[in-house]
């Protein structure tokens, strides 16, 4: 009996709850990469049986290559994510980390990369249905030999990541060696500015040194204190704002834990210890297993496809709309900072 109760205690741990969370998170991660997969293996099939004899010979050739294409992709499984969204799913032609969804995978694959820049610059998370009278869009499709229809079937939504990340992590520059306590020392109407370098974290072999001037985004008022992540390049700009009493000002609605400035610190620099999850959710779930939570909720078993927007209609739903102007200032501002930090690494990692 007694080793029966210290057998329970145990699995009733903060500590054995907080395992068990990361390892939900992971399982989130896998089952939203399986949703995704399973929503390709359906468009798939449904491409396959179409009767496409009213196409001209180029035309079922350029099709048939692009489902062969949109299988490939569908079997590496990379798909883009929604870190900017919080609670809905919502499209995306490129991330913030240069994934291509599918529809700008297959545009790209046939040498319109044009196309793919220009879309991704001015209508990044639009659905299909809203950009479908884009003349370079149906000329394409027209090649291809697919309708509007059936490219709104094969471009999904996204929505899994974890609170850790829609909160925090997402601010915090692409795998940073070292992180910077600076001092806003001047801004710019567009939320950018200049930050002095006051204290350094991690590796004391960047060239970014304590006393430094540097570029930041999200910037906040002139003697405001920030962490800035610092990547082999230099400063990625990404700078996480601290509040007066030393916690983060985190970038979410959700009822969380507040992150002091060390575990700040700590997470930006943690690394992974293995899964999908990246360093910085790893080192918060262990902190407080709300961390490792799905911003979705139970959303992600969802079919998700594209064929209609949000609302279900034709046009634009108001959440869609109000979603994207909120999010628009702080989407460029990430935007930027991840430019900033373009690297042959990152190139590659496409």
């Amino acid at each position: 009996m007694i080793l029966a109760l210290t057998s329970k205690s145990r699995r009733s741990s903060p500590a054995a709850r907080r395992r068990a969370t990361l390892r939900h998170g992971r399982s989130l991660i896998a089952r939203e990469k399986a949703r995704l997969v399973a929503h390709f293996r359906t468009v798939l099939a449904e491409l396959r049986a179409r009767d496409t004899s009213h196409l001209s010979t180029e035309q079922r050739a350029a099709r048939a290559g692009l489902i062969v294409e949109l299988q490939r992709y569908a079997r590496t499984g990379r798909f883009p994510r929604n870190l900017d969204f919080p609670v809905i799913r919502m499209p995306y032609f490129v991330d913030a980390f240069g994934t291509r969804c599918a529809m700008a995978h297959l545009i790209e694959s046939t040498g319109d990369t044009d196309l793919v820049a220009r879309v991704a610059r001015t209508a990044n998370n639009a659905f299909i249905r809203e950009i479908e009278g884009d003349a370079a869009l149906r000329a394409w499709l027209d090649r291809a030999g697919l309708t509007a229809s059936e490219a709104a079937r094969i471009q999904p939504s996204y929505c899994f990541v974890t609170k850790a990340e829609a909160c925090f992590c997402q601010n915090t520059g692409i795998d940073p060696v070292a992180v910077a306590e600076a001092t806003v020392t001047a801004i710019q109407s567009d939320g950018s500015g200049k930050a002095k370098v006051d204290v350094l974290h991690g590796d004391a072999s960047t060239s970014t040194m304590v006393g430094d001037t540097i570029d930041v985004y999200n910037a906040g008022p002139v003697g405001s204190p920030l962490l800035v992540a610092i990547s082999n390049n230099g400063p990625s700009g990404s700078a996480v704002r601290l509040e007066a009493d030393g916690n983060v000002q985190l970038t979410c609605s959700f009822d969380v834990p507040k992150i002091s400035k060390q575990d700040a610190i700590n997470a930006m620099l943690a690394t992974p210890s293995g899964g999908e999850v990246s360093g910085c959710t790893d080192y918060l779930t262990k902190k407080d297993a709300v961390w490792g939570e799905s911003q979705c909720g139970g959303e992600v078993d969802d079919d998700g496809g594209c064929a209609l927007t949000a609302g279900g209609g034709g046009g634009a739903s108001s959440l869609l709309l109000g979603s994207l102007v909120l999010a628009a200032a702080t989407f460029a501002r990430r935007r930027r900072a991840r430019r900033r930090k373009a690297s042959p690494q990152a190139t590659s990692n496409r």
